[in-house]
């Protein structure tokens, strides 16, 4: 991207904002997503083979990408699109993206994958040497969100997630991005055998069927930590949300 591209695309930009038009701001966000993809396959060939998402019907997510906060995204895309063909390092290609992925999900809610090269992928044995773990503590690492391929091959894993991992920020963000692909992913049916499951881990762990016993009487904001209590509410009301959902589909069909 030239300066002048980049001037001329950051005027459309605010000026699409300006008259809060719709139109121009969808024009302005497909034209830079574009950007993104063609420039990063370009520029990082070497780890890079595809880029791919359901174009045949991108529909944004209108609240968002018309909030200023799209606006500044936008902007700051920009800027470091005019970076892209300076060398940069493993872990700055992963932190580019996961911010990606991260903006995509936003804009549209849709799933979006990037297939590596083959050499750019190392094995579970030497990403879990270069962490200082075992292959159990690795795979429990998988397990949360430490990216992997799921791929008969027996290179699994990008280089990039090794770095990304010993980064609090981008750590975060890599296990809050597979969460999110994998509910894009997943079927009604799928996630409520999981809840279930994690419902069980608690009744275990309290030794009973009714978990709201174990805090009978006890004022949830006073305890050291509360976020069992938290995290069992919203398993609960997930099950309910899942529950219609399946039965109203069903009951379409």
């Amino acid at each position: 991207m030239t300066a002048t591209i980049f001037e001329e695309t950051e005027k459309d930009i605010e000026n699409a904002y300006k008259l809060q038009s719709k139109p121009k701001i969808e024009k302005e966000t497909s034209y830079v997503l574009s950007q993104i993809i063609v420039i990063m396959l370009g520029a990082f060939k070497d780890r890079l083979k595809e880029i791919t998402f359901d174009a045949t019907y991108l529909h944004f997510n209108e609240q968002y990408i018309l909030s200023d906060n799209n606006r500044l995204v936008l902007l700051e895309w920009l800027k470091r699109l005019m970076l892209l063909n300076m060398p940069t390092s493993d872990l700055e290609f992963g932190k580019l993206k996961l911010d990606l992925e991260d903006w995509y999900y936003q804009i549209s809610g849709k799933d979006i994958v990037l297939e590596y090269r083959e050499d750019y992928l190392i094995k579970p044995k030497q990403a879990a040497e270069l962490l200082g773990v075992s292959n159990v503590t690795l795979n429990k690492y998988m397990k949360q969100g430490f990216e992997y391929i799921d791929t008969s091959s027996h290179n699994k894993i990008p280089k990039h997630a090794v770095d990304l991992w010993k980064d609090p920020v981008y750590c975060i963000k890599m296990q809050y991005l597979y969460q999110e692909k994998k509910r894009l992913r997943q079927t009604p049916e799928e996630r409520l055998s999981e809840v279930y499951e994690e419902l069980m881990q608690y009744k275990k762990k309290y030794k009973t069927p009714y978990i709201e016993k174990a805090f009978e009487g006890i004022e949830i904001d006073s305890v050291d930590d509360p976020s069992d209590y938290y995290e069992w509410r919203d398993l609960l009301e997930e099950e309910e949300q899942l529950t219609n959902k399946i039965i109203g589909e069903k009951d379409i069909e």
